[in-house]
């Protein structure tokens, strides 16, 4: 006698797993169906299509507000880590023979001034990694399971992310020939108000923090009134102005770093530093951070903060 086939479990369909699992991050059907590009009775219908198939509710629908239930909760833990692991080895699987990839998202001012120019020494050490970044200066939310960035550096206000990399000071700088063509040069903090100065726009968040006026308060100095102000929105540009001898200038760490070490700009008065209050943090996709490229390019931004600048010999 044949002994009958074991019956399978019902199995469900998997086309609503992914508008399940976003909605279940973001606790909103709307903002699931914007990053899946779906329309958001599309996804309703596919939560509540599965719903069915389960034979439980995933989610409490409350006005403006939505929950996940029991049964939601214990799905959503097994439905992320089964995506994040598909996607990663299809991602495997599309780039085998492929050089791997780190893609860092930061601000255009820091990837111009300080990573751009140290990589050709991380690709020196690290052959075959290839190196994308993304500055693009706009708030990169690294949980969300469409977003394509390895590591994120940041400007905050307070800790956050992985770990700080630097702790933001700042202090007056201006080009070596400049500071020589003053007759007497500047025998004090007060006499850099008789040049045009620097300034980043006064519509930046940062702004207040960084600029003269934040200076001179941190310093016991009198506000300065200068022949001219230069207002700037990106701090490479700032630095820029300064180092071609347009003006003094405002200068934050670790650029003010690099620019001294390279011989582009001079600090007249070093012992007046300020901390602007703001830090360099860093963030790490959990869903790569251990992959052996990611942990060797933040290993080496790590170290290359603690070396501080770079000398030109």
């Amino acid at each position: 006698m044949v002994a009958a086939p074991r019956r399978r479990p019902r199995p469900i369909a998997l086309a609503g797993l992914r508008g399940f699992e976003a909605a279940a991050r973001h606790l909103s059907f709307t903002l699931a169906a914007a990053e899946l590009h779906l329309t958001q009775s599309s996804v309703s219908r596919q939560i509540a299509a599965l719903e069915r198939q389960i034979g439980k509710p995933l989610f409490v629908r409350r006005t403006r507000a939505l929950e996940l239930t029991p049964a939601g909760e214990r799905l959503h833990a097994a439905v992320r880590g089964a995506l994040v692991e598909i996607d990663r080895t299809v991602a495997q699987l599309r780039g085998t023979g492929a050089a791997p990839r780190v893609t860092i998202a930061t601000y255009a001012s820091f990837a111009s001034l300080w990573l751009g120019p140290r990589l050709a020494a991380f690709q020196r050490d690290h052959p075959g990694i290839d190196i994308r970044i993304d500055a693009a200066d706009q708030f990169v939310d690294l949980e969300r399971s469409d977003v394509d960035v390895d590591v994120a550096i940041r400007l905050t206000r307070t800790p956050a992310g992985d770990a700080t990399l630097l702790e933001e000071e700042a202090n007056a700088a201006l080009s070596p020939r400049l500071l020589a063509a003053l007759p007497g040069g500047l025998r004090t903090p007060q006499a850099l108000g008789a040049l045009p100065l620097i300034e980043p726009d006064d519509t930046l968040p940062s702004a207040h923090f960084t600029n003269f006026d934040a200076w001179c308060d941190a310093n016991g100095l009198a506000p300065f009134s200068p022949p001219a102000r230069l207002f700037f929105t990106y701090i490479d540009q700032s630095v820029q102005a300064a180092a071609r001898g347009q003006g003094a200038a405002i200068v934050r760490t670790p650029f003010l770093d690099e620019l001294v070490a390279s011989g582009d700009l001079v600090v007249p008065f070093p012992q007046l530093r300020m901390r602007t209050g703001y830090r360099y943090s860093l963030l790490l996709n959990r869903d790569r951070a251990d992959l052996p490229h990611v942990a060797a390019f933040r290993d080496w931004l790590a170290a290359e903060f603690r070396r501080g600048p770079v000398r030109r010999t």
